[in-house]
């Protein structure tokens, strides 16, 4: 599986938990049975589409360190949302930048140009066409901000 299809996993479980639920295997397992529809059988190898060991600690560090961080990623987004406060914002847009931020400062071997470039992928994805200019906003604004505090 690739970094990609642990990303979107991850998005998925932080939405759940975020929104009251559990955020556990019944929702990895779903997530994984949603990316293979529509494929033709033959079409991946036989597990490609499960997540390896590698995915779901990744997966984990990514829901622990959200819901971990989760005051500090919000405070960041509205301060930065100039006017909008969490509330009036898609709950999939606030995950999406929850888990980009997450990725951002605390997950050092993912690039800041690759979580942003995910984060957009995963807002199209998930959202819509229309909310990538104010998801890359954002998180550009506070990637530079990053840059220059180091």
């Amino acid at each position: 599986m690739s970094r990609t299809t642990a990303r979107a996993a991850a998005m998925q479980m932080i939405f759940e938990k975020t929104a009251g639920g559990q955020g556990g295997e019944d929702t990895l397992k779903m997530v994984y049975d949603e990316l293979r529809a529509g494929r033709p059988a033959d079409s991946v190898p036989l597990g490609e589409d499960e997540p390896n060991q590698e995915d779901r600690e990744y997966i984990a560090r990514a829901l622990e360190g959200v819901m971990a961080h989760r005051d500090e990623l919000d405070e960041r987004i509205e301060r930065t949302a100039k006017g909008w406060p969490l509330d009036r914002m898609s709950l999939v847009d606030v995950t999406i930048l929850r888990l980009a931020l997450w990725e951002i400062y605390y997950e050092p071997e993912v690039p800041d140009r690759a979580a942003i470039a995910e984060a957009l992928a995963l807002t199209e994805r998930y959202s819509g066409e229309e909310d990538k200019p104010f998801v890359n906003g954002i998180l550009g604004t506070l990637e530079r901000e990053k840059e220059a505090q180091a």
